[in-house]
């Protein structure tokens, strides 16, 4: 077994990931807080797209004859997974951090950019997540019309720009009480901890099907 550096890139592209702000921020402000938080989950969710733009091209489809069902079927659920966890996550921003936030800060339509950007992914990310629930393994292309790399590259830019964009507008937040933001995100991840457990997978130990309910 080596210990030895690998040259592989891994899942630190082709879409960057976000600098932490506490690696250069020292202020004691809440904001920081939030804001690296912040920073670990949506580099969560890009690692999470990178391991799909590089490892699904090399999942042999049906027609080549190193195709394995389960490796696609893996795949699939894989995708579905991350999907889920996505979806969450913005669940948690939009149902809580986001009206929390505008209602501490007496700013009415301080997110509303962030919320906005999650409408430019909203439709992509569903499609991604029906296709990974309903397609059979054998008709899985990663190429081509209706193939996976055309759904994931329908929204996968809006994506990445707005997980980036987020963290300014969190780090932009350093005038607003330091005690109050910190409640609000203490909260937020006692909602996400609570909301976001096994369970939100166990659907996909069973037969997948054509319907399906965002979280």
């Amino acid at each position: 077994m080596t210990t030895k550096p690998s040259d592989a890139p891994w899942a630190d592209e082709p879409f960057h990931l976000i600098a932490t702000p506490s690696k250069r921020l020292t202020n004691s402000h809440s904001y920081v807080y939030a804001a690296s938080e912040m920073t670990n989950a949506h580099n969560a969710i890009i690692r999470g797209l990178n391991a799909i733009v590089q490892q699904a091209p090399h999942v042999p489809i049906a027609t080549n004859e190193e195709y394995s069902a389960q490796d696609v079927k893996d795949l699939l659920f894989y995708v579905q997974s991350w999907v889920k966890m996505v979806n969450h996550h913005h669940w948690v921003e939009e149902s809580f951090i986001f009206p929390e936030v505008e209602r501490f800060s007496g700013r009415p339509g301080l997110m509303a950019e962030p919320r906005h950007q999650h409408e430019l992914f909203h439709d992509g990310m569903d499609r991604l997540l029906v296709y990974a629930s309903t397609m059979k393994p054998e008709n899985h292309r990663w190429e081509g019309p209706g193939g996976m790399k055309e759904i994931v590259d329908s929204f996968a830019h809006h994506l990445v720009n707005h997980l980036h964009d987020e963290i300014d507008v969190l780090l932009a937040m350093k005038d607003l009480d330091s005690t109050g933001l910190k409640k609000t995100w203490e909260q937020a991840e006692v909602l996400a901890k609570q909301t976001g457990n096994i369970g939100m997978l166990v659907s996909l130990t069973y037969p997948a099907t054509k319907s399906w309910k965002r979280i």
